[in-house]
């Protein structure tokens, strides 16, 4: 009976010393990843448990060639990212220039509106659509309209498929976008 104790003992421990050693690397992550740009849980629903995970946030002074970029790597090389950027883009140009590449390779595109925000989804991308004319720049230079798009997506394995993968890349993106209009010092213009 000690014996069988002892070996249940082990096993227990042997696993939960498994799992804080080589599964808990987006736990290590910062609350806010990516220079406080997106939240941990949210990349946690995206990417895989891993031993060891990385991220970097980093982006470009305010203007009308503003760029914000996030990454989080995994030891395992899965990855989500995304990137926003100020365009002179209307929602439809910005909208049609998906529409125009979906098919086999994207998969079926699904627009969505909040707001001043509008998103699409394809199979393992998101893209985000906010007007947005940073500081310094005159809304009426623009030969469309200044917009923030938000493109995130994810490269190899994911935690989740299909409608619940669409679901958490649309939240990373919106979290991206969110911080980047900030520090892009965005007004819809």
């Amino acid at each position: 009976m000690i014996v069988t104790t002892a070996a249940f003992a082990l096993a227990v421990g042997g696993t939960l010393a498994y799992l804080e050693i080589f599964t808990k690397g987006l736990d290590r992550l910062p609350e806010r990843p990516c220079d406080g740009a997106v939240a941990r849980g949210t990349v946690k629903s995206i990417l895989p448990d891993a031993r060891s995970a990385e991220d970097r946030g980093t982006g470009t002074s305010p203007g009308k060639d503003f760029t914000f970029f996030c990454r989080v790597l995994t030891g395992d090389d899965h990855i989500v990212s995304g990137e926003s950027d100020v365009q002179d883009a209307s929602a439809e140009t910005w909208f049609s220039g998906y529409e125009q590449e979906s098919g086999e390779t994207y998969g079926e595109i699904r627009r969505g509106s909040s707001g001043e925000m509008e998103t699409l989804t394809l199979d393992r991308m998101a893209s985000v659509y906010v007007a947005c004319a940073p500081t310094g720049v005159d809304a009426d230079d623009a030969i469309q309209r200044y917009a923030l798009i938000t493109e995130a997506r994810v490269v190899g394995d994911s935690r989740v498929h299909g409608n619940e993968l669409r679901e958490a890349l649309t939240e990373f993106a919106v979290q991206l976008t969110d911080h980047a209009y900030k520090a892009a010092e965005c007004r819809t213009g």
